[in-house]
């Protein structure tokens, strides 16, 4: 998880689009932390991940998450 000024947000809102496909990101204003950025899908992907350790199904992980996008 990286942590950036707003100014640096705005300024660099494509490079981080690019960046929180990999890590979350934490936007602070004064010092403080304003949001937190993350990609919806790797988010998803990794409690699948989490999850396909105790579930008892004989699914891929591939088919779960594939399942799973179609619900949003």
């Amino acid at each position: 998880m990286i942590q950036i000024t707003i100014s640096d947000f705005r300024q660099n809102l494509k490079k981080y689009a690019e960046i929180v496909k990999h890590e979350d990101i934490i936007v602070v204003s004064n010092g403080k932390p304003v949001m937190r950025i993350s990609d919806p899908v790797r988010n998803r992907v990794d409690e699948i991940r989490k999850l396909r350790g105790i579930a008892k199904t004989s699914q891929s992980s591939e088919e779960i998450m594939e399942n799973k996008i179609r619900e949003l």
